[in-house]
């Protein structure tokens, strides 16, 4: 990787950090989970760096994909699983982090998520098959008596793209591809009581360009071009348009429709049980380099 390349790497990683370690010192019971996700991209930006996603907070059995909508009345409870996902680019060079957090105290869930990554960090290294990180992750949800998410997955980060076309299992199987020197990845298991699979619900606030299409409305192709140009083909929120929002609904299901957005469904557990989650941005090397590294209280 040349030099520059990975300096924008650890800068992405240093702001994405910073900001996770913010949100972790910002969110209290009873806020509302808008008002903290605002917090959280507004110092983004005030740290030089822009949102490579929206931020993802995701509750209990919600696993992924949910970021609030501008009117969302959801506050923070003390006994909620609460998923802090932050991304961060800078020039297109993407940082993504993610600790889970329940206000009430620590829990086995949130340590067997923390154990699985730093478990999965240590086999980061030039020749590990990606099958073979897999099954050091499951192995440490075996240890604890969970559960791992299977159908949620690692992945592989290149300029503008989150997910580059190689994924991380979190279970034992998959790919016999080893990982390279320099390759960049974002490590991220997912745990939970229950069944281990997530599913798609109807709701969706989470969109990225995939097209150009014909539009009719003036606005569809006002986000059509936001989400191409603005937003440079990474994932964008529905609470970061300013149109109204019949104008909006229509617009995003037109475009949804004709293929031109990708919609990321709000992924929730099947059973109903929680999940934790924990996430670092690795470089592989002989002693992997954690872009993301966290805080510790």
């Amino acid at each position: 990787m040349e030099k520059k390349i990975l300096e924008k790497y650890i800068q992405a990683g240093i702001i994405a950090k910073k900001v996770l370690d913010y949100a972790l010192s910002t969110v209290k019971e009873g806020m509302l989970v808008v008002e903290l996700a605002e917090k959280i991209e507004a110092k983004i930006f005030e740290l030089g760096g822009e949102p490579a996603f929206p931020v993802n907070i995701s509750i209990n059995e919600v696993a992924a994909h949910y970021t609030p909508t501008k009117d969302d009345k959801t506050v923070i409870k003390p006994d909620d699983y609460l998923k802090i996902d932050v991304g961060v680019h800078v020039d297109g060079y993407i940082a993504d982090t993610a600790r889970t957090v329940v206000l009430s105290g620590r829990d086995d869930l949130v340590k067997c998520a923390e154990k699985m990554l730093s478990e999965a960090i240590r086999v980061f290294v030039p020749g590990t098959r990606l099958r073979e990180v897999g099954a050091v992750i499951e192995s440490v949800a075996s240890d604890f008596g969970f559960s791992p998410v299977r159908n949620l997955t690692g992945h592989r980060l290149s300029r503008f793209d989150l997910h580059s076309g190689t994924t991380v299992p979190n279970f034992a199987g998959g790919s016999e591809r080893e990982l390279a020197e320099g390759e960049v990845y974002a490590i991220e298991p997912f745990v939970t009581t229950g069944s281990g699979w997530v599913k798609d619900t109807e709701k969706v606030s989470i969109f990225k360009y995939m097209k150009d299409v014909p539009c009719r409305l003036p606005e569809a192709r006002k986000i059509l071009r936001m989400a191409r140009e603005d937003f440079r083909g990474l994932p964008f929120a529905r609470r970061w348009l300013n149109f109204p929002k019949i104008v909006t609904d229509i617009s995003l299901r037109h475009l949804v429709s004709s293929g031109a957005l990708h919609p990321y469904y709000i992924l929730k557990e099947v059973s109903g049980a929680p999940v934790a989650q924990a996430e670092h941005t690795v470089v592989v090397a002989d002693k992997p380099k954690v872009l993301t590294a966290w805080t510790r209280e």
